[in-house]
């Protein structure tokens, strides 16, 4: 959005010099545009705060001629409410403990809170920073101003699907997340709070080490926040207004009409042009446009109405939860048969970002195989705690390794819900539900001689390594013979014992990481004949092997 150009009349001396510095700026401006080229940490022109148009910043400038209340009286003393006064020099005084080399001056953040929001005047502002209505831009959706979709849930502007400027000096919620701050010690950031909207102002404009007493640098912190010549230029005049002159602090309650910035009145839609204009310096003076011609008189329209006051948008209620938040980790790695102990979390949130103690949480196991809340349930509702904590309940794991997602809603918030990941491992205790031989049957062998070639299983459940089974091997005398009839004291194939001696059933060594098992070497034995090795579990799992010994 470009803003239309200031015209300026006749002015005094200290007036005059203000503009000729601005003008200068402004110069060098067009001969080489300053831009910020800084580390992530320094926003620039191009950051979400100043590259975009907002809402529409009040340009209009110092005038001399003004009555004493929110600008300045005839003996150029200037006024500001003596809140947003205390919050400005707070601010500047906290950058000094914590940024000195910035040296800014609290006028500079006066500056900007006079420029985006008139400090805050005619919106009741209190003597804790906070103000009786909020101070909202305009939506930002893409029709009249930026494209920002939603970043706080509707935390600070209370809209859950676009952004809007807030507070007295006019943040954009993801700016704030970043820059953010607390002013008046309460423990919370909220940008609707001149104190704590002053110092992150001040962060914001002091950002990437910024030396405020070099011209160049205070241009660039400037267009940071508003990627604007007009809009430069008035924030620097205003800030020499009030270090040129005597500042009076007025009463918070000083009447005032509130500067808007949303001129959409909350429609969504621009329905009139904000161009500031100034008057002339001499009483009596006609008011000139911003092309320096005379303006003119309006008609009387009788037929137009006055356009009504929007009425003020209701406080979000505490108790209603707008969101939740995962407390720790979304994925977590488990066992199959394991126990899934209370160890997921959500917080329910309202609209100022407090838990809600008692809010009812639904928690949902989406794609488990047999994962079960108590009662063989697959969905349960639980009451969040004192902090708005609420606890997935303990659940006993499945023997099917794989993964699954447990849901957490809150009614009427469908798309505000939380996902957990639970990601299942097979236990290394887990048995195999098949064995499987690798390779081919070994080949025949000589009586008196070995069989050759590797023999070798794989121990597996749902088709993972199953690291925890017992396999026994037995040689018996044919395929179909039953297990009485193992060869024992017989003189058919046989493995070696741990003393030497022939031994015709044996427990094979646990299988490795990769569920596989190696058999010990098998002697063909003096007796030619078809023999079976049988390998069985104790769940009855078996594979027979066929062994042929020949003359």
């Amino acid at each position: 959005m470009k803003l239309a150009p200031l015209h300026l009349t006749g002015r005094t001396r200290r007036g005059l010099c203000g503009i000729a510095l601005a003008a200068s700026l402004s110069t060098a401006a067009a001969a080489g545009p300053l831009t910020a080229q800084a580390d992530p940490a320094a926003p620039g022109p191009d950051s979400a705060q100043g590259s975009q148009p907002r809402g529409v910043p009040n340009l209009v400038l110092p005038d001399l001629r003004k009555p004493p209340q929110l600008g300045l009286s005839a003996n150029g003393e200037a006024g500001i409410p003596v809140t947003a006064l205390d919050a400005y020099k707070k601010a500047a005084q906290a950058l000094a403990a914590s940024q000195p080399g910035c040296r800014i001056p609290w006028e500079l953040v006066a500056g900007i809170g006079r420029v985006e929001s008139v400090h805050a005047s005619g919106y009741g502002l209190r003597t804790d920073g906070t103000t009786e209505k909020a101070i909202r831009g305009p939506r930002l959706d893409g029709k009249q101003f930026a494209l920002i979709r939603d970043t706080d849930g509707g935390r600070w502007d209370g809209d859950t699907e676009y952004d809007r400027a807030v507070g007295p000096t006019q943040f954009i919620p993801s700016t704030w997340a970043t820059w953010g701050a607390d002013g008046n010690g309460d423990g919370v950031k909220d940008p609707n709070n001149i104190y704590d909207a002053a110092l992150g102002t001040a962060r914001y404009l002091c950002a990437g080490d910024r030396n405020l007493s070099n011209a160049a640098d205070l241009d660039k912190a400037i267009l940071s926040y508003n990627n604007s010549r007009e809009y430069v230029n008035a924030v620097l005049e205003w800030m020499r207004t009030y270090q040129g002159g005597k500042v009076t602090a007025l009463p918070d309650d000083t009447p005032a009409t509130p500067y808007r910035p949303d001129p959409t009145g909350g429609s969504g839609s621009v329905s009139r042009t904000v161009v500031p204009v100034r008057t002339g310096s001499r009483p009596g003076e006609r008011a000139t446009t911003p092309t320096g011609k005379p303006a003119s008189k309006p008609s009387p329209r009788p037929d137009v109405k006055p356009e009504p006051e929007p009425k003020p948008e209701p406080k979000p209620d505490p108790r209603v939860v707008t969101r939740l938040e995962a407390v720790g980790d979304r994925s977590l790695a488990a066992e199959t048969g394991q126990e899934l102990g209370p160890s997921l979390q959500v917080r329910a949130v309202n609209a100022y970002g407090d838990g809600v103690p008692g809010a009812d949480v639904t928690f949902e196991i989406v794609g488990g195989d047999s994962e079960r809340f108590p009662g063989a349930a697959v969905g349960v509702t639980v009451a969040a705690d004192g902090h708005g904590i609420a606890t997935v309940p303990a659940l006993r794991l499945g023997d099917r390794p794989g993964g699954f997602e447990i849901k957490a809603t809150v009614q009427g918030r469908p798309g505000q819900g939380v996902a957990f990941r639970v990601t299942v491992r097979l236990a290394p205790t887990a048995t195999a539900d098949t064995l499987t031989l690798l390779g081919q049957q070994p080949p025949p062998a000589a009586a008196g001689g070995d069989f050759t070639g590797d023999v070798r299983v794989k121990a597996t459940r749902y088709a993972e390594p199953a690291t925890g089974t017992k396999v026994t091997a037995t040689l018996i005398t044919g395929k179909e013979s039953a297990a009485e009839d193992t060869v024992e004291n017989a003189v058919g194939p046989y493995f070696t014992g741990a003393d030497g001696a022939p031994v015709r059933t044996l427990v094979l060594p646990a299988p490795g990481a990769d569920g596989v098992i190696a058999l010990p070497p098998i002697h063909a034995g003096q007796h030619p004949g078809t023999y079976v090795l049988r390998l069985a579990t104790p769940d009855g799992i078996t594979v027979d092997i066929v062994l042929t010994v020949t003359q």
